[in-house]
């Protein structure tokens, strides 16, 4: 919740810098329009039910079961630019917004 609620509040910067923020979580649809409802969310939350796109990106937790607090940046060409495999929530959306400040300076 907390993550979610730093990246609705680093999004007019990410916005900025021409970035878009995607949720993805194992969580049923209809708890992530109540979790976009109860804390404000401006940014599309995707539902990942059968853990595919977990999967895909390495983001399963022990045994599987479920995701993985991770953050993926992808660069325009669909690449990833950069991982950030476990989350450590203060601080992190400021990060993002930091690191991509210094790949699109390079």
């Amino acid at each position: 919740m907390h993550e979610s609620k730093d990246f609705q509040a680093h999004l007019p910067a990410l916005k900025s810098l021409n970035a878009q923020v995607v949720g993805v979580s194992a969580d049923k649809p209809e708890s992530q329009i109540k979790f976009i409802e109860k804390y404000g969310l401006t940014y599309p939350m995707v539902s990942d039910t059968g853990k595919q796109v977990i999967g895909a990106y390495g983001a399963r937790a022990v045994l599987g079961l479920a995701a993985k607090r991770s953050t993926f940046l992808i660069d325009p060409e669909g690449r990833v630019a950069h991982v950030w495999p476990y989350v450590k929530i203060d601080g992190h959306a400021e990060d993002v917004v930091n690191t991509i400040r210094e790949l699109s300076v390079r």
